[in-house]
């Protein structure tokens, strides 16, 4: 019935398989939880991610090397047996106790569901709070607002396809980190396969800190920047940088972005980070990008 595919980078997922492993108890119907670690460095976390694999309908497995977000899904689907690929990010946790049923219930041939996700308020987050307030305001979506932009719309954070499906259009390995779920609902649109956004959500837990999060913003821009030809009008800070190109501004923008640099990221890394500074700094970063990759 159901493979339910977890890729994990230094992130502790006991717990998530094990409440994977009691709702699909209660389905009555074949399946399978693989884990597949994608090179992982905390030996704590390896070692507390080494008891999923003595756990009845469990697989632990590792590529050896990092492969990236694109790449170690493709992995996890080559390895599934069951018809259906339900992916999961190891830093969630479903928020309803009938996660699975709702996504089976929705299991469609041609069809991509997303359940969506959502973060918990509290006046502590575990995360920094540039993640915490970026997921809130800007990434957190009910389903009626994805389904207006399905494909624009999609994360692959938590998913369902068919296998068959994905077979048929699987993550471009041209893709790093960042935008390799953009580029896949590009894909998927192109092929004309339906994605379904509905709501049922998981918990995002992820442990980001202020200086970790903003190295990831930075290797998604390169990422962009590499990979702008394929990207160009399906993403706004792509739009946002071809307006400033357009006005001759972009010197300026990468100029002002290396001047205030330090002053921009300690705003971030503060208590009360401003989104508006966030989005500057993600179009300056992919200015000097921009420029420094450009032939002399």
């Amino acid at each position: 019935m159901i493979s339910i595919l977890i890729p994990t980078y230094n992130q502790p997922c006991l717990e998530l398989v094990e409440e994977m492993r009691r709702q699909a108890e209660a389905l009555s119907a074949p399946y399978e939880i693989i884990v597949a670690d994608d090179g992982s460095t905390d030996t704590a976390t390896l070692l507390a991610n080494q008891q999923i694999a003595s756990l009845p309908h469990c697989r632990c497995l590792s590529p050896g090397k990092n492969l990236g977000p694109a790449r170690i899904r493709n992995f996890l689907a080559d390895a599934a047996r069951e018809p259906y690929l339900l992916f999961l990010d190891a830093d969630t946790f479903p928020v309803r106790d009938h996660f699975l049923v709702d996504y089976v219930i929705k299991a469609a041939a041609n069809r991509v569901i997303c359940g969506g996700f959502q973060y918990e308020r509290t006046t502590h987050p575990a995360m920094c709070p540039l993640r915490y307030r970026y997921g809130i305001r800007v990434e957190e979506r009910s389903a009626e607002a994805r389904n207006r932009s399905p494909y624009s719309q999609f994360i692959s954070m938590s998913f369902l396809i068919d296998r068959r499906l994905f077979e048929r259009v699987r993550f471009s390995e041209r893709m790093h980190f960042g935008y390799e779920d953009t580029y896949w609902g590009m894909m998927l649109e192109r092929e004309g396969v339906e994605i379904l956004h509905i709501d049922n959500p998981v918990w995002h837990h992820t442990r980001d800190t202020a200086e970790g999060y903003l190295d990831k913003i930075r290797r998604s821009v390169r990422n962009l920047a590499a990979n702008r030809d394929l990207l160009q009008s399906h993403v706004r800070l792509l739009r946002w940088q071809q307006k400033v190109h357009a006005l001759r501004l972009e010197g300026m923008v990468a100029f002002l972005f290396t001047c205030f640099r330090k002053r921009l990221e300690r705003n971030l890394k503060g208590k009360t980070p401003s989104l508006r500074l966030f989005a500057f700094y993600k179009l300056g970063y992919l200015c000097v990008v921009l420029r420094e990759s450009k032939p002399d």
